[in-house]
């Protein structure tokens, strides 16, 4: 079986396949590694390389999880002060995270 050569986008490309490093060892004959490129174009979009490529399962295809709690007195840990040489470099790191949806603004206890 031959497989096509594939074509390049933004989400599967040369140089992300590149970084998986699929046959570092030989073990694979250049058509399984080509079969291999194929499966991942195919399913390029339920592949994420970035954080800001993944997404989150719809809410009509799982209801949402409800997670049962006690009641308790909340508590609150002091912030940690945050050394001034690298503040920029945090707050930039909290704004990647921030888009690509790993956190989300709060002003709950926890």
């Amino acid at each position: 079986m031959v497989t096509p050569e594939l074509e390049e986008t933004l989400r599967m490309n040369k140089e992300r396949l590149g970084k998986l490093d699929v046959n570092s060892t030989g073990f694979l004959w250049p058509e399984e590694e080509k079969l291999f490129s194929q499966i991942m174009w195919l399913n390029r979009n339920a592949i994420a390389f970035e954080e800001d490529e993944h997404g989150t399962l719809k809410e009509s295809y799982f209801t949402p999880y409800i997670i049962p709690t006690v009641p308790h007195k909340a508590w609150e840990y002091k912030n940690i002060p945050i050394p001034p040489g690298i503040r920029d470099k945090v707050i930039d790191l909290l704004k990647h995270k921030i888009n690509a949806g790993v956190y989300e603004p709060s002003q709950s206890s926890y």
